[in-house]
Order: C-alpha cells, then structure tokens, then sequence
C-alpha cells in the first residue's frame, strides 16, 4: 500500500495554523517570569476580572492574596502592581530614569492630543514644561508671591460660608479654581458661574466622561480592536470631540488674556510670563500646545484639591471629636482674635495631620497615575518587561501594614510633622507618610501648592465653624456615607449635605473683617 506524501502547500498550511493557534492561546498568557498574579484565560489575560468600579479595592484583595508585587494580564498588556513601599522606592524613585514614562493608551492620546503634562511620555516638552512649573511652585515663591493670592481667596471662601453654608461644595470649587487661574492666566473667579471656573470643571466633565475605565476599547491590549471603523466606536468620536472642546476652551481662555495684555494690563501670572518670554519653554511649541499647557495646570490645580477639600468636609462631619481636638490647638495659637495664618503651621501640627489623613484614606487618585518600564528590569528575580504599565496603588498602599486602616485617625500622624515632599524624598520608606502624590520623577509638581491650600482651608474652616451633619424636614440626622465617590478620572466624594454654623458672634465677625480686608487684593486679578 502507498501512502501518498502530503503537498508542502498543505504541510506549510498545517504549520501556520498550528502556529497561530500556539500563539492565540498564548495570547494573555502569564510569563513566568513575571510576578505572580490571579490565573488568566487565553486571549483576555486577567481583562475579565477588572472590576468596573472600585478597582482600587480589588488591588487590595489581589495584593493580600498573590503578593504585594502582582502582576495582571490584559491581553497583550502587562501591568505590573507595587502594593509594597521597598519595591515603589528601588524602582520608580531610584531607577526612575526607567519609570517615567506614561502608559501606550490610544484613547488617552487622543483626549488629551498628547499636549498634558501629567500625562505625556517624559520628552523634551515634558521637561520643559514641568521645570516651568516647579519654577513658579517652589516653596519660596509661595511664600513670598502666592500666598497672599491663597490668603485672599480662602477669604471670601469663609465669607461665603457665612452667608451661604449650604453651597459650601460650590465655594470650595470656586475658590480653588480661582487661584489656580490667577496664576495660570492673571484672573479669578469672583463668583461661582464666572467663565474662568465654570470652563475648568466643564473640561474636567469632558475628561472624566473619556477616561472612565472601561468606557473605551483597549487598543493596545487587543490590536484587532483597531479595525473596528470609528463610526462604530462611540468612544472614539467621544475621544476627539473631547480634545477639540477642551483644546477651544483653553485658546478661548488665551484670547481673553491677549485681549487684556492688548489695553496695557500686564499681569504675573504664567500666561503673561510666558508671552512676554519672561519665562522660555526653550523649545518651539503650537498654539494647541501651549494653550493646553495652561489648562493642564489650571485643571490639575483646581479639580484635586476641591476634591479633597470636600473629602474633609465629609469626614470632619462625621468626626467632631478631631475638630474638637484642632481647635484646642487653634485657639490656643490664634485666639479668637484672628484667623489662622501659614505661619502657624509648626505651632498648630494637628492641622497637617488632619491634612495627611484625608489624603490617606481618601486619595483622588486611588490607584495613581500609572508609569510604564521603557526596558526590561527585574526586581527581586521577578521580571517586569519593557512597556509595563506600572501601578503605584496610592489607597492599597495606605491600607496596608497600616493599623485600623479604614478608621479615620489624624493621630496616626503626629510624628510626620513635616510636608509630604520631605517625606517623599527621604531614603526611609517605610516612614513615608501617603503615596496621594506619586512617587519619582512623576510626583506632582503642585504639592507645595496643594498642601498650602489645603491647609489655609482647613485651619480656617475650624477656627470660625463647626461642621456637623445636616437635619432633614423632620428633625432627622442626615447619613453622612464615607464610601459614596464618584469612581472617575478624579475620586471625590457624591454630593452630600452637612450644617456649618460660625463658633460665636466672634468668630463671624472676625470673617467678615478678613474678607473686608482681603477684597483690596482680590479686585486686582479681576
């Protein structure tokens, strides 16, 4: 009997195919070299285990059962997670030339035309306009330019808590929003429907609307997914209309600030400095460019540090017995004479406990924004491959090796008296108090102003009033629920409602006094 041979065209075919189902199945599969992690499926990884909110809890729960070092497979993507304080200070602030980068994401690319800071690959612009900013935000040009800005505001921030307690979320969003377009583009936001508040926060909608996870097709993680035509994506129409609508704002925000440069009116803010090449970027840049620059800072300024200002508002409501124990504290610095100044900070430390504590147990940015290895590393033996997306889990990392994590507890923090930036910067992690600001290269270039802002706030808000829960219609104390946040771009608590009433007659009259004195300041960024 002859067998007959097969033709080489079907021995080829038999190969190929075998081939592509050998790699198919490998699709999404775990390397072993990889750290260890929750078992995956061929092609989807770990993609199917991505919960679609709360995705910082699920880091926690995976840490504790695969490691403080996990590793998620998403399709052809490899995330890599350091739940471990060593591991965030050996690799992203020791070797951080190698973790500086963003991650590869199509989406974000678009929506953000690859003109924000925050989110750029570390490239000559990236530098450029980060040394620009930590140059306006060190701590002495705070001190000595800026916070009188800070100081003005918060201000009318306590007058209108005087007047008008029940907007309370509403004022802190303008007051935040108005200092940071003060030194972004030389105007403030006297009320909260101006234009140079209402712009920001409707750009911030926009972003959240684009960047919510899981409300676009990952690209990068499964290739095919670029095939699908835009007009069966919504998310990519979504995605562009989003960078034209933002990218008009800003040029909108510039044409205002030509307008007034063009009467003579010269002003110190970024913007004007810039223009007047005061300040150089030291690179050619477009008009979408360096508009889309001042919005980067303008948004990051403003929508952060209102969203942790309310996270106070919540949880000093639900906790009268800190503020009992900071105002101790404020009286016995300040009195009932004046408000709290930035000059008490070392006389009042309960103040920057309360500070740290909100930022642990509630941080904006839960799982951070994530880096990207630009080569292959290893630590500990365990591989961690070039274009790695690498999370530092900011709210897993606080809960763990933490005692009574979940309870709020501004004592935890009475021997971190200093900012977070020293502690950052310290070669003792494990003393490290919050990861709210990211770590390496890629830590927030704002802290110093961040935490004077919300430190003005926050002793001032105590001094003059008590915050308590709201009573409804019948007498009834409001729930107050602490776990009720908007799972977005930016975590910040849904709107809730609590009373806020002056101390004594003192205490509004001293605010009132302030706010007169402080409106000589204001009317000249108007």
């Amino acid at each position: 009997m002859t067998i007959a041979k097969p033709s080489p065209l079907i021995v080829t075919t038999v190969i190929l195919a075998s081939y592509f189902v050998f790699r198919l199945l490998r699709f999404g599969h775990r390397d072993k070299r990889l750290p260890p992690g929750p078992p995956t499926l061929p092609i989807l990884g770990n993609a199917h285990q991505i919960p679609s909110r709360n995705f910082h809890k699920k880091v926690k729960e995976w840490s504790d059962h695969y490691g403080k070092i996990f590793s998620l497979k998403i399709g052809a993507g490899t995330i890599i997670v350091l739940n471990d304080r060593r591991a965030v200070h050996d690799l992203v602030d020791k070797r951080s030339a190698i973790y500086s980068d963003r991650p590869l994401d199509h989406n974000i690319d678009v929506v953000m035309g690859g003109e924000n800071t925050a989110l750029m690959n570390a490239t000559p612009l990236w530098r450029a306009e980060r040394k620009v900013i930590s140059q306006m935000l060190t701590p002495t040009v705070l001190d000595d330019k800026i916070g009188k800005i800070q100081n003005a505001e918060i201000s009318q921030l306590m007058h209108d808590l005087l007047n008008t307690p029940e907007n309370f979320s509403d004022h802190i969003m303008r007051t935040t929003s108005s200092i940071s377009s003060i030194l972004v583009f030389g105007h403030r936001s006297p009320t909260t429907d101006c234009w140079w508040n209402t712009s920001v926060y409707h750009v911030m909608d926009l972003i959240n609307q684009c960047l919510e996870p899981g409300s676009y097709l990952p690209i990068e993680q499964f290739p095919i997914l670029k095939l699908i035509p835009d007009r069966w994506a919504p998310s990519k129409a979504r995605a562009k209309q989003s960078y034209q609508r933002m990218t008009a704002t800003w040029i909108e925000a510039r044409r205002k600030i030509g307008e007034r440069r063009a009467k003579g009116d010269h002003r110190i803010s970024l913007a004007d400095r810039l223009l007047s090449r005061e300040l150089d970027l030291g690179l050619p840049v477009t008009d979408h460019q360096i508009c889309n620059f001042f919005g980067t800072v303008h948004q990051a300024a403003a929508d952060t540090t209102s969203a942790i200002l309310r996270t106070a508002m919540l949880f000093l409501a639900k906790h009268p017995w800190v503020q009992e124990k900071a105002r101790l504290e404020l009286d016995r610095v300040c009195g009932t004479d004046r408000m709290p100044q930035w000059s008490d900070f070392d006389a009042a430390p309960y103040i920057n406990c309360i500070m740290k504590e909100n930022l642990r147990i509630r941080p904006v940015g839960p799982v951070g924004f994530p880096h990207r290895a630009s080569r292959d590393d290893y630590f500990d033996g365990m591989l961690i491959p070039k274009d790695a997306s690498i999370i530092i889990p900011a709210w897993a990392l606080q809960h763990t090796d933490v005692e009574d994590p979940e309870s709020y507890n501004p004592d935890r923090y009475l021997y971190h008296p200093k900012g977070a930036m020293y502690y950052a910067g310290s070669p003792d992690y494990m003393k490290r108090d919050h990861y709210a600001y990211g770590a390496g290269r890629r830590i927030c270039v704002g802290i110093h102003l961040a935490e004077r802002t919300q430190w003005r706030v926050i002793a001032r808000l105590l001094w003059a009033f008590k915050i308590e829960p709201a009573v409804d219609d019948n007498g009834t104390e409001c729930e107050l629920d602490q776990d009720a946040y908007r799972d977005e771009f930016v975590h910040q608590p849904r709107d809730f409602r609590v009373t806020i009433t002056p101390r004594s007659e003192r205490h509004a009259q001293v605010v009132l006094e302030d706010f007169k004195a402080a409106e000589d300041v204001l009317k000249q960024w108007e």
